[in-house]
């Protein structure tokens, strides 16, 4: 896997991050006697690198603002080099992965969905059914022992 640099200031100069004012002036006049426009007349891309050599010298001259370049560069390198986060664990065995106290989601809606089932179920149950006759209450009567069992007292 290759792993892309940074466009830099210092890479635009073609300098090390280290050098001397020195060798950052050397680079600039070298290069902007490569690149100028007058020396290529007609061509775009001299006027665009002559335009990236210029803000590269103006910052890498001044030590502030290259102190400030120097920052931004090792936090750009810092968060290009962030840990991937790694994929959740598969668990071993079939209690690992239905345990309790780590997938209790999957009870809940288990529990919901055989209460749903349930009353679905009683529902069509009894509206298939027909009802049942009843029993009609008659008055107890004295000749009758066996049919005492059904009769309702009568006050």
């Amino acid at each position: 896997m290759a792993t892309e640099t940074l466009p830099t200031y210092y890479d635009v100069l073609q300098v090390e991050r280290d050098a001397s004012p020195e060798r950052v002036r050397g680079a600039y006049r070298r290069l902007a006697q490569k690149y100028h426009p007058d020396k290529m007349p007609g061509n775009a891309n001299a006027v665009r690198a002559m335009a990236a050599i210029n803000a590269a010298y103006e910052v890498l001259s001044d030590g502030h603002r290259r102190a400030e370049h120097d920052l931004w560069i090792r936090r750009a390198e810092h968060t290009s080099r962030a840990p991937v986060p790694a994929a959740p664990p598969v668990p071993a065995t079939l209690w690992a992965f239905l345990h309790p106290a780590t997938h209790w989601a999957w009870y809940l809606l288990g529990g919901t969905f055989l209460f749903v089932l349930g009353t679905l179920l009683t529902a069509i149950y009894l509206t298939a059914m027909p009802a049942r006759p009843s029993v009609k209450a008659e008055p107890c009567k004295l000749s009758a022992p066996a049919a005492q069992a059904r009769c309702v007292a009568s006050r």
